[in-house]
């Protein structure tokens, strides 16, 4: 072999060993079209609304304590609309978790909390016609109740690439009020069925009444949960999120004045 082709085996091996690195490193992104990162998760642009709902209802709810969890489709689309001609733009969490964002764009993620079935039959129509993409927090142990959505209208949701569906734990229940046992069990149940039912390893998790503290923290995060969702912000930390309720008198262009941006 002379040395000219001895000096083009060296180059073709430089060359194979600088993609290799580049590869591994995540930083050949302009090789393969991937996406390009404009911030890594969680750097503090301020830019993010994440917004709470619950049940979403045929009729506007009438009495204090149904304003408060419920709203209407008609109200949810108006609320998007507002949204998209303030400026915003819808993005799924896992996008923003992700880093798919760009710096200075400012986002909303729309949330459901509890699993009621009026999000399948009623708040799902209006996401797919606007297409925005939405996540389900699901109390995993209410399936068997009628007002509750089941896996398989989850399935059918999530299926359209829209929907996302996380843990809202097993039932209802306060959890800085349990163990760090009953903690762990009640993550460990929920995020076993909607693997199990879902196909989906998702280990984002929403506590019930926003409420947590630095030991709920901690088993969450021992447990593998990648992101924690909270309505008031007791402690700083680069995985929580602040959501805000939207109740269903809630005009979106005052909220989002006031509300907190992640």
């Amino acid at each position: 072999m002379n040395a000219t082709k001895i000096s083009l085996l060296t180059l073709v091996v430089l060359f194979a060993g600088i993609i290799a690195a580049l590869i591994i490193s995540n930083s050949a992104g302009w090789l393969f079209n991937t996406p390009t990162l404009v911030h890594t998760p969680f750097s503090k642009h301020s830019n993010l609304l994440v917004l709470m709902y619950h049940d979403i209802c045929q009729d506007p709810p009438e009495d204090a304590e149904r304003i408060a969890i419920a709203t209407t489709a008609q109200k949810l689309a108006t609320d998007i609309d507002t949204l998209l001609e303030l400026g915003y733009k819808p993005i799924a969490l896992e996008d923003y978790y992700l880093g798919l964002a760009e710096a200075e764009q400012k986002y909303f993620v729309i949330s459901f909390d509890d699993g009621y079935v009026g999000v399948h039959d009623l708040a799902y129509p209006v996401l797919q016609e606007k297409q925005v993409p939405a996540c389900v927090f699901f109390n995993t142990g209410m399936e068997i109740y009628d007002t509750f959505l089941s896996y398989g209208q989850l399935w059918h949701m999530q299926k359209s690439g829209l929907i996302k569906v996380y843990s809202h734990l097993e039932y209802h229940i306060n959890a800085t009020e349990m163990s760090a046992e009953e903690l762990q069990d009640s993550l460990e149940t929920s995020m076993t069925k909607l693997r199990r039912f879902l196909w989906e390893e998702n280990k984002f998790l929403a506590y019930p009444y926003g409420a947590y503290n630095r030991e709920t923290y901690r088993v969450a995060e021992e447990y593998g949960v990648q992101l924690q969702l909270v309505q008031k912000m007791r402690f700083r930390a680069p995985d929580v999120l602040v959501r805000v309720n939207v109740p269903f008198d809630a005009d979106m262009k005052k909220l989002v004045k006031k509300a907190i941006h992640n």
